[in-house]
């Protein structure tokens, strides 16, 4: 079973407590390992789209090609139920 980075470091650090800086060292690891890996998935400025579908304002589903192939599309979403 292939374990994740921090299971890895976690099982590390049941067998042995690590110093106060390279714990420090390890979480800072973690937050530059998950911000690379949230930010390679999020589009760049400029970037097409990925085809999707959500329900319209009267909760009918439309598919954003549906929508460009009449023209440019703008995506709003609303806060709760108004």
């Amino acid at each position: 079973m292939e374990l994740d980075l921090r299971s890895q470091i976690e099982r590390l650090e049941q067998g042995k407590a690590l110093a106060p800086e390279v714990k420090a060292q390890l979480e800072l690891a973690y937050a530059e390992i998950a911000q690379k890996v949230i930010t390679a998935r999020v589009p760049a400025a400029g970037d097409a789209a990925p085809d999707f579908v959500l329900p319209n304002a009267v909760g009918i589903p439309v598919a954003l090609a549906d929508a460009l192939a009449h023209g440019p599309a703008v995506v709003t979403f609303y806060r709760g139920i108004w």
